[in-house]
């Protein structure tokens, strides 16, 4: 979470994903090219044990990371805030196509634990509302309810008595005793160590603006690497967006901050990660290295960049720092996970807050403490699961997530910005800082914008572009086109939202047109005795 304070400037609360102290680097074993794991086939871990199941989760931090923050920044009590959560978990949601999909992906995993089953399943087979759905029930009359009951009681009890229930009380107790029930890792001193870090953001100057992201391993480092990158390769006169020129620059620009971070990105805690990526002379020699047009797919083949990339250092952001570099040697590397939510939101009196929240997959971990309705999440999937990695798995460690809230400030001007979708997260992110500042868009269209993705092998631009792309392919770039009318599930450019405030005061908010929802500015204000 990222906050502006009016009177104490930008604060990063981390409270992401954690592993236990008891997790170790050869826990999972990893697939051999060709393995594939039911349903999908898209993990590297047997049985997807990285994903799903009791081995998946990390250290629970949600409650007790958005209530601090709350308790340390905010105007409304504790019961106040906590009030329509509590509602919304005793009346429910609807069981719609979003969720009936989702839980049908899930469904081995969800039928495997009972308490997941008895929530998100009718008699423990198939999911709330999939009757209707699956066999073209009517559309009319009154949808399934997906109720959660003991979530409502959990969530009344932390009002009353506060986040040490989830640290080191009745909550945290009953936690433990269904994590030891399924074969979990969670311990007591995991939970009493759950308390969000408040910290000063990573910032950078672009182009007269402060950008600001979180110090936690996630996606902050990379957003800002490609924009500090893409301000040393053009210092002054930066190609339109959307022109050919752009296209291909912001690609390599992109491909060379993932082959960046898919190498020497790690916890801090536990390895050492280079200072250097946001220098000025390490920016150079990336300036350097685009402008030789040869980009780091190149290096790839038919492997993904994050298999590659773990144990092939492309660049070496330590010379000339006065430190040996650390040799990673991992034999590959596996998939990163996504399953994301992101809120931005801003006040007239000038606070903001940009808030990125994932369970790493949709149903985390699929496993739910039925005493608490508590669902775990799938942390550890973030890991690469094969020792010898800067971000290989560590007891106590944070993963390399792909979370990216960012706040820009400039003078009394401010955004919010951040995004769902995995590790597209970060080339949207980026692209929406270059629209909002070079470009002088407004919110809605920076977030309406073309935008393209390099994080994988394959270059994803949206057919928009589609002429600006064709000169890529002497790059040795796997150009793909993404239809503007893609599949509504879908995250191919992730699912941006932002808000900012405007010379004249007032505010302005956008989301992603394609999935359902909306973004408004609330002309109401709350009276200082409603506080």
């Amino acid at each position: 979470m990222m906050v502006h304070a009016p009177d104490d400037g930008v604060w990063a609360v981390e409270f992401g994903p954690r592993a236990p102290a008891a997790a170790y680097p050869g826990m999972f074993r990893p697939l051999r090219p060709g393995e594939a794991t039911a349903p999908l086939g898209v993990t590297a871990v047997a049985d997807d044990a990285n994903k799903v199941g009791p081995l998946a989760c990390g250290v629970p931090r949600t409650l007790v990371g958005l209530l601090d923050a709350q308790r340390r920044f905010g105007r409304l009590t504790p019961a106040a805030v906590i009030e329509p959560a509590v509602q919304a978990a005793y009346d429910g949601f609807a069981a719609d196509p979003w969720f009936t999909l989702t839980a049908l992906a899930q469904l081995p995993a969800l039928r495997k634990d009972a308490g997941s089953a008895a929530v998100f399943l009718r008699d423990g087979d198939l999911p709330l509302g999939a009757c209707g759905f699956v066999f073209a029930g009517p559309s009319f009359g009154e949808p399934e309810r997906v109720r959660q009951p003991a979530l409502g009681a959990t969530l009344e009890l932390v009002a009353a008595r506060g986040t040490s229930v989830l640290t080191d009380g009745p909550v945290a107790a009953r936690l433990l005793e269904t994590v030891a029930r399924v074969g979990g890792l969670l311990s007591a001193d995991d939970l009493r160590q759950a308390a969000p870090q408040f910290t000063r953001p990573l910032t950078i100057d672009f182009r007269g603006t402060q950008v600001h992201a979180p110090r936690a391993p996630g996606g902050g480092l990379t957003e800002l690497q490609i924009l500090a990158a893409w301000q040393a390769l053009h210092p002054e006169a930066p190609p339109p967006p959307g022109s050919a020129e752009w296209v291909r620059d912001l690609a390599l620009v992109i491909q060379h901050a993932f082959a960046d971070r898919y190498h020497w990105l790690g916890d801090p805690d536990f390895v050492p990660v280079p200072e250097s990526l946001l220098a000025p002379a390490y920016l150079g020699e990336l300036v350097t290295a685009i402008r030789s047009g040869e980009p780091p797919a190149r290096h790839c083949g038919t492997r993904q960049p994050w298999e590659v990339f773990a144990s092939l250092a492309l660049h070496d952001p330590w010379r000339g720092g006065g430190t040996a570099a650390p040799v990673w040697n991992p034999a590959g590397g596996s998939v990163p996970g996504s399953g994301t939510t992101h809120i931005s939101v801003m006040d007239p009196d000038g606070w903001a807050v940009s808030v990125t929240h994932t369970a790493a997959n949709p149903y985390g971990s699929a496993v739910l403490c039925p005493e608490t309705g508590l669902l775990l999440d799938s942390a550890m999937v973030w890991f690469n699961a094969v020792p010898g990695a800067a971000n290989s798995i560590r007891g106590g460690a944070r993963p390399v997530a792909n979370m990216g809230p960012v706040l820009v400030t400039a003078g009394g001007q401010l955004a919010a910005v951040g995004a769902s979708g995995g590790r597209r997260i970060i080339s949207a992110v980026s692209q929406l800082v270059l629209h909002l500042v070079e470009g002088g868009a407004g919110a809605e269209e920076a977030v309406n914008a073309p935008r393209l993705d390099g994080s994988g092998t394959e270059l994803l631009i949206d057919d928009q572009l589609t002429d600006q792309g064709t000169g890529l392919a002497e790059y040795g770039l796997d150009v793909v086109p993404v239809s503007l009318q893609h599949q509504p599930f879908s995250m191919d450019f992730a699912r941006a939202n932002l808000v900012l405030n405007s010379p004249g005061g007032s505010l302005t908010a956008a989301i992603d047109p394609h999935p359902q929802g909306h973004a408004a500015a609330l002309s109401n204000r709350i009276d200082s005795h409603d506080h």
